[in-house]
C-alpha cells in the first residue's frame, strides 16, 4: 500500500499544466581565460534539436515569456581574449570586385573624351607667349693648325687637270686657320611649317648657307621644302662641314660638286613610302645659277678673241637645274645598309676669261651628273662600330667650247668620273675615339674637241688618314694626314703632304643628323 507521502512527492515532481519551465541556471563567468567556453548544465527536459547557448542572458523575468515583446538581443562587448571559434567573414556579395587594368584604361579614355566635349579647344592665334618668338639657336666654330710641304702661293696655283683650274686652299693655309663660325636657327612656325636657317661667318665674308621652311602636315608621306638649301644629291652633299668624317670633302666632290657642296635657291618634294624600312624619293628644282659649282652655272658669257671676234652665249631659261634621288636603308641584325642613286640635269657654263689669249668658255645645256652610293655599318656594341662608305660620281657634258686664241666655237664632249671609299672605326666603348682612312681616285678624264681626243692625266689619287677624339658630343679634336698626288703645276705633277690638327666646338641645341 502506497503511502500518502509517496503520492505527494510524485505530484510535486510533475510540472503544472501551462507553466513555462525556468531556464537553467547560468554559471558565473570565470575571471580566468579558459581554452573552451563554459557551458550550462544540460536541461532535464528532452528537446528535439540542441540549441546553442547565447553568449549572455539577462536575469530571468518574473513574467511569463509568452507575454513579453521580444527585444533585440544585446550585443556583447568584444572579448579581449582569443576565442577558439573564428569570426565569420561577410558574404562574398558584399566585397567589391577590383577593376582590371583594361577597365581602368577604358574609364580614363571615356573621361578624357567627355572632358574634350565639355571643354572646347581654346585658340592661341591671338595669345602672345615669348617662347613662340625665340627659335633654338646653336653655334658651331672650327679652327685648324696646318702644316704643308708647299707654300701657300704655290699651293693656290695647283690645278687638277681637266677638272679644276686652281686649288681652293680655304682652311689649309700654313699656320692657324679660323675656318668658320656657324649660327643655326630652328623653330616651329605654326602647326603647318618649320623653319631652319644657317648663317656662316668665315674669312671670305658672310654667307647664308641655308634658309628654308618644311611642311609638317602634307598627306600620303609627302613633304615640301622651299628656300635656299643643300641638295639631297649623293651621300655627303646634304651634310654640313662639322658632320664630315674628314677635314675636307672627297676629291670627286671637289671636282664635280664643290668644296662645300651644291646649295642654291629652290624647292624639294620628298615622298617616303609607307613601308617598314626607309624608302624615299626626292625631286628638286633649283635656280641653277652658282659661281661656286664647278659643274652647273646657268649663265651666258661674252668673250673677245685675239682677232677681235666676239663670241657669246645667251643666259638659259631659269630655273635650269633638276635633281632626282632615291634612297633606301634597312637593317639585318647588327648590319645596317644604306643605298642610293642620284642624278643632276642642267646647264653648265665654265669660263676662264681674263682678257688673255688663253681665255676659254664652255657652255653645255644638257649636262648630267650622276651618283651611286653605298654605306654599310656593323654595330659591334652600343658605342663601337665599323662603317664602310663609298660613292662613284660621273659627269657627261656636251656643248660648245669658245677659244680666244682662234676666235672659233668648237664642239666639245667631256666624260669624267671618279670615286672615293673610306673606312671608319669607332673603337672604344664610350664611343669617343675614331680612326679612319680614305682613298680618292679620279679615274676617267676624257675630253674630245671636234672629235679629237685631248691628252689629260688619268688615275689621279689622294690618300687620307685621321684620328679623332670627342670628349663630349659638343667638342671634337681631329688629327689628319693627306698625301695628294692629283695636283699639277704648269703641267708637272706635284706631291702635296699636309698635316692638320682640327678643333670643332658646338654650343646650344643642335638637331640630329642623318645616319
Amino acid at each position: 500500500m502506497i503511502s500518502f507521502a509517496v503520492i505527494a512527492a510524485l505530484l510535486l515532481a510533475q510540472p503544472a499544466e501551462g507553466a513555462v519551465p525556468a531556464p537553467p541556471a547560468q554559471p558565473k563567468p570565470s575571471p580566468f581565460p579558459t581554452s573552451e567556453p563554459a557551458h550550462p548544465k544540460p536541461s532535464p527536459f528532452p528537446i528535439s534539436e540542441p540549441v546553442p547557448a547565447p553568449p549572455a542572458h539577462p536575469k530571468p523575468s518574473p513574467f511569463p515569456i509568452s507575454e513579453l515583446v521580444p527585444a533585440p538581443p544585446a550585443q556583447p562587448k568584444p572579448s579581449p581574449f582569443p576565442t577558439s571559434e573564428p569570426v565569420p567573414a561577410p558574404p562574398a556579395a558584399d566585397i567589391p570586385t577590383p577593376a582590371s587594368y583594361d577597365d581602368l584604361l577604358r574609364r580614363i579614355e571615356a573621361l578624357e573624351k567627355a572632358a574634350e566635349v565639355r571643354t572646347p579647344a581654346r585658340s592661341t592665334a591671338g595669345v602672345f607667349t615669348q617662347n613662340r618668338f625665340n627659335p633654338d639657336l646653336s653655334i658651331v666654330t672650327d679652327f685648324a693648325l696646318v702644316g704643308t710641304n708647299i707654300n701657300d702661293k704655290t699651293a693656290q696655283a695647283l690645278a687638277v687637270p681637266g677638272y679644276l683650274e686652281e686649288s681652293d686652299r680655304g682652311g689649309k693655309l700654313r699656320g692657324i686657320n679660323f675656318n668658320y663660325l656657324e649660327l643655326a636657327f630652328n623653330a616651329a612656325v605654326d602647326p603647318y611649317f618649320d623653319f631652319f636657317g644657317v648663317v656662316t661667318f668665315d674669312p671670305g665674308g658672310v654667307d647664308v648657307e641655308e634658309a628654308f621652311i618644311d611642311t609638317r602636315q602634307l598627306p600620303f608621306g609627302f613633304q615640301l621644302r622651299i628656300g635656299k638649301l643643300l641638295s639631297a644629291f649623293g651621300r655627303l652633299n646634304g651634310m654640313h662641314k662639322h658632320f664630315w668624317d674628314f677635314y675636307d670633302q672627297p676629291l670627286v666632290y671637289q671636282a664635280f660638286v664643290g668644296s662645300e657642296g651644291f646649295k642654291n635657291p629652290g624647292l624639294r618634294v620628298s615622298w617616303t613610302a609607307p613601308v617598314d624600312f626607309l624608302l624615299q624619293f626626292n625631286f628638286e628644282v633649283f635656280q641653277g645659277v652658282s659661281s661656286e659649282s664647278p659643274t652647273f652655272n646657268a649663265v651666258g658669257y661674252d668673250l673677245t678673241a685675239t682677232n677681235g671676234t666676239a663670241l657669246s652665249s645667251a643666259a638659259p631659261f631659269v630655273p635650269a637645274l633638276y635633281v632626282g634621288s632615291l634612297k633606301t636603308s634597312f637593317d639585318v641584325g647588327n648590319h645596317v645598309f644604306l643605298l642610293g642613286a642620284s642624278a643632276m640635269y642642267g646647264h653648265s657654263t665654265q669660263t676662264r676669261i681674263d682678257g688673255l689669249p688663253t681665255d676659254v668658255a664652255f657652255s653645255a645645256p644638257g649636262t648630267v651628273l650622276y651618283d651611286a652610293e653605298l654605306t654599310y655599318k656593323y654595330l659591334i656594341s652600343s658605342y663601337r662600330s665599323i662603317t664602310w662608305q663609298s660613292e662613284y660620281l660621273g659627269r657627261l657634258s656636251s656643248g660648245d667650247l669658245a677659244r680666244a686664241s682662234d676666235g672659233i666655237i668648237h664642239a666639245a664632249d667631256k666624260k669624267q668620273g671618279g670615286l672615293y671609299t673610306q673606312l671608319i672605326w669607332r673603337f672604344d666603348e664610350p664611343g669617343r675615339w675614331r680612326v679612319g682612312a680614305r682613298f680618292d681616285l679620279l679615274a676617267q678624264n676624257s675630253l674630245t674637241i671636234d672629235g679629237v681626243g685631248q691628252p689629260l692625266d688619268n688615275m689621279l689619287q689622294r690618300y687620307t688618314s685621321m684620328l679623332e677624339f670627342s670628349p663630349t658630343e659638343f667638342s671634337r679634336f681631329r688629327l689628319q694626314y693627306d698625301f695628294d698626288r692629283s695636283r699639277t703645276l704648269n703641267g708637272s705633277q706635284k706631291n702635296v703632304h699636309e698635316v692638320l690638327l682640327q678643333m670643332n666646338i658646338a654650343v646650344g641645341p643642335h638637331g640630329a643628323h642623318s645616319f
